[in-house]
């Protein structure tokens, strides 16, 4: 009797302790459901919309009708794109963009117009046809200008004098301004150009910063600083794709090495997207497309879905 007794003791015992470890488990498992719900509700809530992405009219776009340009990117989801504004040709597209846009809602961002002093001299005739032009929707310009032949001939005073007077004409239109560094021109980085934004401290001259530009201008290890001392002067920020180590062979090279599509990019952009996060830039975001091997509904769309994917996880969004 005692050893049956015994027996069914440590069985009951057993079974309350199982018992016991049952209902624990059950208790974490729901628990762990409970949580896993709050962590997908949390999530749904957190959600961002990536920041608006736009590109240029280049990089295959310009052999295109502007409607079907508009189509295609309205379908991928680009918000925008900035407009070469150089010529009478350029001229007429820029503004079957605008009336494209009053129906589609995207954005022209920008015009841009390229300046090469051996070739124009300081005649600012190009800048002003593309004021006119932008005038009526209250446009932003795009600036960059080039030394071609550095003999001596262009100087700090007669740039400055020359971008002033471009800004003049751009105020008197209500025309916005922005100097674009660039690569082997007269302002390669944008810490090089930003002095003459901050001399002339006008409310309509900004300035941008270009990945790749400050890229292949040994600038990488100063975007911190470049986001840091221009944020109050900042009016676009363009990225690209890139490789880590840059072919210098040539100027093509160098592009075909900092301008890539955002999937192919061995450079890490997410520290490049947390700086413009920290900045305080709240507007779209260019992606620069220039001279791209594949077709345009190939690279945007890779681009846009590894935008998409890139802005969910550093939280750059709307």
């Amino acid at each position: 009797m005692n050893f049956n007794l015994q027996t069914m003791t440590a069985s009951f015992l057993k079974s309350t302790s199982e018992l016991n470890l049952a209902l624990k488990t059950g208790k974490r498992m729901v628990g762990a459901l409970v949580l896993g719900g709050l962590a997908l509700v949390c999530h749904a809530e957190t959600e961002i919309t990536p920041r608006s992405l736009y590109t240029y009219s280049f990089g295959g776009l310009e052999d295109m009708k502007p409607a079907a340009v508009v189509t295609l990117l309205d379908d991928l989801g680009y918000g925008g794109i900035a407009v070469e504004s150089r010529g009478e040709e350029a001229l007429e597209r820029l503004e079957q963009f605008y009336e494209l846009s009053e129906t589609t809602g995207l954005e022209v961002v920008s015009a841009f117009t390229a300046h090469r002093f051996d070739k124009y001299g300081f005649s600012d005739a190009g800048h002003r046809a593309a004021i006119d032009r932008l005038a009526p929707h209250g446009g932003t310009l795009w600036l960059w200008v080039r030394d071609a032949k550095p003999d001596g001939s262009i100087t700090d005073e007669k740039v400055e004098s020359f971008i002033r007077g471009i800004l003049e004409y751009a105020e008197s239109k209500g025309v916005k301004l922005v100097l674009y560094p660039h690569c082997n021109t007269y302002y390669p980085t944008t810490l090089e150009a930003l002095p003459l934004v901050e001399k002339i401290n006008s409310p309509s001259l900004g300035i941008a910063i270009n990945l790749c530009h400050e890229l292949m201008s040994d600038n990488g290890a100063q975007l911190p600083e470049t986001f840091a001392r221009a944020q109050d002067r900042l009016e676009a920020v363009i990225l690209s794709g890139a490789l880590i180590e840059l072919d210098r062979t040539s100027v093509g090279s160098m592009n075909a090495s900092t301008i890539l599509s955002l999937d192919e990019s061995v450079y890490d952009l997410r520290p490049f997207m947390q700086l413009i996060k920290e900045s305080g830039f709240d507007g779209p975001v260019g992606m620069i497309n220039f001279k791209p091997e594949t077709e345009p509904a190939d690279y945007l769309s890779r681009s846009m879905k590894e935008w998409k994917r890139l802005c969910a996880e550093v939280g750059l969004g709307e």
